[in-house]
């Protein structure tokens, strides 16, 4: 595991931190909250990498895809027809998982750098699924509620 990763993570949940103590606390679901703050603070780190004038991912409740546990990787119907990923085809899917594993050996903005390179449908595949994955990795540590 990339030793930037760690400290990655710990960025990301002081991230969430701020983003909720920006929000306040009338949501109701803590977890959605969290997971909602982390997709943002994840989108501020894309738009960071991105190119000027690049858009950066665009994703709403009804594209979310589902968390993953413990797997590195995703499969599609995990969700029914919420995710993206029942709506691609497996070569989508298949480099979905080539990247969430190189999250844990090269770090998330490595990683991320290599995502951008892509066109936006990855990206915005790649940054719900990140976002499920990364939310369960801070929950299992502790780093989250």
């Amino acid at each position: 595991m990339n030793p930037n990763f760690d400290a990655e993570l710990a960025a990301l949940s002081q991230a969430i931190a701020a983003e909720k103590a920006t929000v306040g606390s009338e949501h109701a679901n803590e977890s959605e909250t969290n997971k909602e703050s982390l997709r943002l603070a994840l989108k501020e780190k894309i738009s960071e990498l991105l190119p000027q004038g690049a858009p950066a991912t665009t994703t709403d409740a009804s594209t979310q895809v589902p968390p993953l546990s413990n797997a590195t990787t995703v499969k599609k119907a995990q969700v029914g027809s919420k995710s993206y990923l029942d709506t691609v085809d497996d070569a989508p899917v298949a480099k979905v998982n080539e990247y969430i594993a190189k999250v844990f050996q090269n770090g998330i903005q490595a990683t991320l750098r290599d995502v951008i390179e892509q066109d936006p449908f990855m990206l915005d595949v790649f940054h719900d699924a990140l976002t499920d994955k990364l939310y369960g990795e801070l929950k299992s540590r502790g780093l989250v509620k």
